[in-house]
């Protein structure tokens, strides 16, 4: 269980979170030393909690966000004007998703045409819940930062 994909050092969310935790800790002026073992420990523990919580998070996110715009789309009778927007591009894509062929061996050019359409509206609607991870992850940093300084200045023995 602990080979995951997702806690190996050369991951790009490994890479990310190991690099915010080298900035904290050069913004809290942590001037104690942490072993590349105790820094690999720490990322892999923090990419853990930033799981469990992002997880569910993200999944309820997703079910609120679905249910919640498939309403306004059936109750309201004037859409404000983004939903208006996101409605008329979904309405110019489905013509052409619907003249794709998928075969087993190739994907038309189609489809990377209706990605690049649709990235804008996909980008807009999950930039909150990536507003909410980059402040999941600085809390989860900063409340390790700061147990490591404790942690090293209780060890620091008195001079004289």
């Amino acid at each position: 269980m602990e080979h995951i994909m997702l806690y190996r050092p050369n991951n790009l969310l490994y890479k990310y979170i190991r690099y915010r935790f080298r900035r904290i800790q050069i913004q809290y002026n942590m001037v104690y030393d942490v072993t590349p073992e105790e820094e690999d420990a720490i990322c892999r523990d923090l990419l853990k909690k930033r799981a469990k919580i992002l997880i569910p998070v993200g999944i309820l996110y997703c079910l609120i966000f679905a249910v919640s715009f498939v309403w306004l789309l059936g109750t309201s009778e004037e859409l404000n004007p983004l939903m208006q927007w996101e409605v008329s591009v979904i309405d110019y894509v489905k013509p052409i998703l619907n003249t794709i062929d998928f075969e087993w061996y190739a994907y038309s050019l189609d489809l990377l045409r209706v990605a690049l359409i649709l990235a804008p509206i996909a980008i807009i609607n999950v930039s909150p819940y990536i507003i909410f991870s980059y402040m999941v992850d600085t809390i989860l940093i900063r409340r390790r930062v700061n147990a490591l300084i404790k942690e090293y200045s209780i060890d620091e023995k008195p001079f004289g």
